[in-house]
């Protein structure tokens, strides 16, 4: 009965992870292209990138790992953008701080002279495992609604 719960929530988490790095590589991307191209600020450049990545998420996990969609899905979108928002804001802090320790923690590798894009890479496993958590409670409000008469 435990292992079973357990292996469950293990092949979500493991399907989440999947489009979370689908959802990751689209914010890299936009992330990488802010920086280096357009000198966008670390924080600003994440926050923009950060919205790419995790509305990709929301759209293709919401029916393909937590079997949910249709009405009233919208509210819960927003209400996952302002727990996104906060989730930024910390996330972002954290790589400013982050990126400062880089290039003395890296001094003999190449990483170094991209400390931005180090920083996003380290912060993004804390990251996965919060936006799990949160989806996971967030849709589990929402089948509870569905329920409701």
């Amino acid at each position: 009965m435990i292992v079973d719960k357990i292996l469950t929530i293990a092949r979500v988490f493991f399907s989440f992870t999947l489009l979370s790095g689908l959802g990751w590589v689209c914010d890299f991307v936009t992330f990488t292209l802010l920086v280096n191209l357009s000198n966008l600020e670390i924080f600003k450049a994440n926050f923009v990138s950060s919205y790419v990545g995790v509305t990709f998420v929301w759209f293709t996990s919401l029916k393909t790992v937590f079997k949910l969609g249709g009405k009233g899905s919208s509210i819960f979108l927003v209400v996952y953008w302002c727990f996104q928002f906060v989730s930024i804001l910390i996330y972002s802090q954290l790589m400013h701080m982050t990126v400062h320790e880089i290039p003395s923690i890296f001094q003999l590798v190449k990483i170094s002279q991209n400390p931005e894009i180090a920083a996003k890479i380290i912060i993004t496993p804390f990251n996965l495992v919060t936006n799990f958590i949160f989806m996971k409670f967030l849709t589990h409000l929402f089948a509870q609604k569905a329920l409701r008469p």
